[in-house]
This record gives C-alpha cells, sequence and structure tokens, in this order.
C-alpha cells in the first residue's frame, strides 16, 4: 500500500494504522513519522510483538520491547 493510499484509507477510517517492515534498516524510513504510522528497521521474531503493541496503541510497551 502506498502511504498515499493509506491517507485516503485513514480519512474513511479513523483506526487504520500502517507498519512498514524494512527487512533491511538504512537511513531512510518508508513512512513519514506519524503517530498512526510506525516503521521499522530489520527483522527478528520480537517484530509482531512490536506490531501488536502498535496496533493496541500501546506506545510505552512496544518502546520498552525495542529496548
Amino acid at each position: 500500500m502506498e502511504v498515499t493510499s493509506f491517507i485516503i484509507c485513514h480519512d474513511e477510517g479513523p483506526q487504520v494504522k500502517l507498519v512498514c517492515i524494512d527487512i533491511v534498516p538504512n537511513q531512510y524510513t518508508q513512512a513519514v513519522e506519524r503517530a498512526d504510522a510506525l516503521n521499522i528497521g530489520g527483522f527478528s521474531d520480537n517484530v509482531f510483538n512490536v506490531i501488536n503493541y502498535f496496533k493496541k496503541g500501546e506506545p510505552t510497551t512496544w518502546l520498552n520491547e525495542i529496548n
């Protein structure tokens, strides 16, 4: 999904969130920083926990998972 498509979907349903996973992290992100968009660089089994916390709106928990 392109970011512009996400914005259109978000306008129709504000509960929509975007998760971008970049398997090989680099200095660029796929989406601009927003409260409803999560950029993940790299991949491990913990990615699924981070996505789940983000989906539930628990940022302090998923930040602790990253640390």
